[in-house]
């Protein structure tokens, strides 16, 4: 059996975007062209798959008589295509500016899309002749995309099936996305997202088609941005808050009728799960998300995913009564609905990288129809976990943990305690590609869910808010300490901690409190939370919502400067290899520079890595040859410092 290396990544693929017909999404990664793939495939009566596309990335499939509709990227831009099932015939619909969002009505006659038109080009070109930058909003860059434009335009198309025409419906500033359509194509359902100094507000709106009235259906300063009808279109499923707890607040799932404009949450006694993919668990591996987490089975019957305690389960729902039917230790990457008792699932798990399943929930029994890395699993390892739990210091919360563990025979391991991100992201019963990689060279990996983690209900989500530093340092180190005492191979000579985002705010925490491990990695860290305020693309809102403070708040400076691990830095000496991505425009790459240079003044053992044209998720996202190196840089850097 083959050891899994840094460059498998170019080897495995994931299926996402999982519809009813039985089309979905084979994503991958080209290592010659350096970027990622992506081709429609379908299950066949005989339950046989076969490719539909061959372009280099196709998404979004939608099945219409014989017909297959999708985006397509054509010349570095979306396009919207059609193609014949029965014959080679194929079409290319739309031109010029990047479409996205395609959306079908439930009688099949009516496509819905958007496109895009930006007047600004979002990050980093050159220009002989360049012009100025113009700013007039707090919301002005998003990480992943760049600068926002004022100036950008968003259109809303339909498409007409039978005659093939496109016309044009809306023209906004504002950007929007479209959930669902009705039956008939009359009424849509769209997002659109409004940033305060304070909170992220998500508001859902139903847009009569004919006369294009808009009519708002969630509070007016809610997060919701997940929402379905039901096939008869008199009632919408919805996911969202009431924005109580800013950042750190948890889903709930919700009845909308249509007729007597009345919202229910479905969802309020069961209050340590996290409905939809809003809770989706930390992993490095899966691409293209379709994150739809509800449908309807019929007029009165809903299933809905859900994240708890670090894995997925499924839902069946009629009025307010709920009842749980899949509670596997696994991620449910998608699921589709493919008759009135059956489920197409992509699920993942510590071992499994991805695998498509028919689900029976009526009997309760599964049945394995495709593996698109059954090659690579029969020829390489796969180390096994161990999920452990414990009592936080303060008898408050049960902290969840996990340890992967080397296949090789050894009297102790050495140990990398590996941080989430967020603080409001989850560890869990998920394929983590980079874990397994460490894990097959030798490196027992633990990760720990401390309080701020999803998927454990709101008291425990919203614990860390005001508290970053505190309490969810003390739930890592007592999850450590308890794991140590647990597994007495863990090597406590030869103990290291890295993490990005959260993580890295929190590595570096840890490292300027305690000399304990031997070495650090500090991946795209918050260490300087006044600088970060204003700097950040989330700066002023995020600051406030974990913090529970405003920088210009009384006494608010020496708050955040007494949190930050950059006030503290003169009592780290681990040594400490600090990674970075260029673009990041999340955590920008100032927090980074400041760190490394206080670490650096008192000659402590460090260095600093940038990652050019690359923005803040690029360990999961990122260009592929730079997610191999940045793989290589951790795996190097502990190597170096194993005693």
């Amino acid at each position: 059996m083959q050891k899994i290396s840094s460059y498998d990544i170019y080897n495995l693929f994931s299926l996402t975007q999982l519809n009813s017909d039985g089309f979905f999404v084979k994503n991958g990664i080209s290592r010659i062209k350096n970027e990622y793939t992506a081709n429609i495939f379908r299950l066949k009566t005989d339950l046989n798959v076969e490719q539909c596309t061959n372009e280099n990335f196709s998404i979004n499939p939608i099945k219409i008589d014989n017909s297959l509709y999708y985006l397509a990227n054509i010349d570095s831009k979306m396009q919207l295509i059609k193609m014949s099932l029965n014959s080679d015939y194929k079409k290319q619909l739309t031109f010029g500016d990047t479409a996205s969002n395609l959306t079908s009505s439930k009688n099949k006659k009516k496509l819905f899309f958007k496109t895009t038109k930006m007047f600004t080009v979002p990050k980093f070109s050159v220009n002989k002749f360049p012009k100025t930058r113009y700013i007039n909003k707090l919301d002005n860059r998003a990480d992943g995309f760049g600068w926002k434009d004022n100036q950008t335009l968003y259109y809303l198309y339909a498409l007409d099936v039978q005659t093939g025409k496109i016309n044009l419906l809306k023209t906004t500033y504002q950007n929007f996305k479209i959930l669902d359509v009705d039956d008939v194509g009359a009424n849509i359902l769209i997002s659109r997202s409004v940033f305060s100094n304070e909170k992220s507000i998500s508001q859902i709106y139903q847009i009569n088609l004919v006369n294009m009235n808009k009519e708002l259906i969630t509070t007016s300063d809610g997060n919701f941005n997940e929402a379905i009808y039901s096939p008869d279109g008199k009632n919408i499923l919805l996911v969202g808050n009431y924005n109580n707890y800013g950042s750190s607040n948890t889903f709930s799932l919700y009845l909308f009728n249509v007729s007597e404009k009345k919202l229910i949450n479905l969802t309020k006694t069961l209050c340590d799960i996290e409905p939809s993919y809003n809770g989706g668990l930390a992993t490095d591996f899966v691409q293209n998300r379709s994150n739809q987490g509800i449908k309807w089975l019929n007029n009165h019957q809903y299933i809905f995913h859900a994240t708890h305690h670090g894995r997925s389960q499924l839902y069946l729902g009629q009025n307010n009564s709920i009842q749980k039917i899949y509670d596997d230790k696994t991620e449910i990457y998608d699921f589709s609905i493919l008759d009135n008792k059956k489920l197409l699932l992509s699920v993942s798990a510590q071992k499994v990288p991805n695998q498509l399943i028919i689900f029976d929930f009526c009997s309760n029994v599964q049945k394995l129809i495709y593996d698109p890395n059954e090659q690579f699993t029969l020829n390489h390892e796969f180390c096994s976990s161990y999920q452990f739990s414990t009592i936080s210091k303060d008898n408050l919360f049960n902290i969840n943990g996990w340890l992967l563990l080397p296949n090789q025979k050894r009297d102790k391991y050495p140990t990398i305690l590996y941080i989430h991100g967020g603080p409001h992201e989850t560890y869990g019963e998920s394929f983590f590609y980079e874990f397994q990689f460490l894990a097959n060279h030798g490196y027992a990996i633990l990760f720990i869910n401390p309080r701020g983690s999803s998927s454990y209900g709101q008291a425990f989500e919203k614990a860390s808010v005001g508290r970053v530093g505190k309490e969810d340092f003390s739930d890592i180190m007592t999850g450590l300490d308890y794991a140590l005492n647990k597994f007495k191979y863990l090597d406590q000579n030869n103990l290291f901690v890295a993490g990005g985002s959260y993580g890295g705010f929190m590595s570096s925490w840890i490292i300027s409190h305690t000399d304990k491990f031997k070495a650090a990695i500090v991946q795209r860290p918050i260490a300087d939370w006044h600088s970060f305020y204003g700097t950040s693309d989330i700066g002023v809102r995020f600051s406030k919502n974990e913090l529970g403070v405003d920088l210009y708040d009384k006494d608010g400076l020496n708050f955040y400067w007494n949190h930050s691990p950059l006030k503290y830095v003169n009592n780290i000496h681990t040594p400490t290899r600090i990674q970075h991505g260029e673009w990041d425009m999340r955590c920008p790459v100032n927090q980074s520079e400041a760190l490394f240079q206080g670490i650096k003044r008192n000659n402590v053992e460090s260095d600093y890595i940038r990652y050019p044209q690359s923005f803040h998720g690029f360990s999961r996202n990122g260009l592929p040859n730079l997610r191999v190196t940045r793989m290589n840089d951790v795996y190097e850097w502990f190597n170096k410092h194993l005693n």
